[in-house]
């Protein structure tokens, strides 16, 4: 892969950056493998209040130009712990879904606006005993233009193809 960063990739960092803004009282806020539950929790030390951002899954339509349309299944997982945390929870996750609004592009281009916002608590016994209160936001979101387009500005196809960095001869 090229030294350029997936937009995938991109995309995550810049809804944790805008939540970090957004919400200074918050000890800790990283991306996230997926979806934050108990098996997260033991294995992995976060110091709360925090929030974790996680990538649930995308749907791809690819084009044409060989790029791809990509519908990412987001969550955004507020963490808390002590007397307040459900409450302290609740606050957290009401504060990241409101700044899903409409015109909510976390500072990017080619992408679409947040749809089908929702909140729901992590609810298990086990994480009940362990005195932490997980709430998760989730949404969908469009990423345009992923991938690199075949065609030139011209609209003509590239004439060049390299494969690890290595230039292939191409046959018109």
């Amino acid at each position: 892969m090229s030294k350029r960063q997936s937009r995938i990739n991109e995309f995550r960092a810049a809804v944790v950056d805008t939540i970090k803004k957004a919400l200074p009282e918050l000890r800790e806020c990283e991306s996230q493998f997926g979806r934050f539950n108990l098996d997260e929790l033991e294995t992995t030390s976060i110091r709360t209040p925090g929030v974790r951002v996680g990538l649930l899954h995308g749907k791809l339509k690819h084009a044409g130009s060989g790029q791809a349309e990509g519908t990412m299944s987001c969550a955004a997982f507020a963490v808390t712990e002590g007397k307040d945390r459900d409450e302290q929870a609740w606050a957290i996750a009401e504060a990241i879904a409101v700044s899903l609004h409409t015109s909510q592009m976390f500072g990017l281009l080619k992408l679409g606006t947040p749809q089908a916002v929702s909140i729901q608590p992590v609810i298990s016994a086990a994480i009940k005993s362990k005195g932490v209160s997980i709430i998760a936001v989730e949404w969908t979101q469009e990423l345009h233009q992923l991938g690199q387009n075949i065609f030139d500005q011209d609209g003509v196809v590239f004439s060049e193809l390299y494969i690890n960095d290595e230039l292939v001869e191409v046959r018109p």
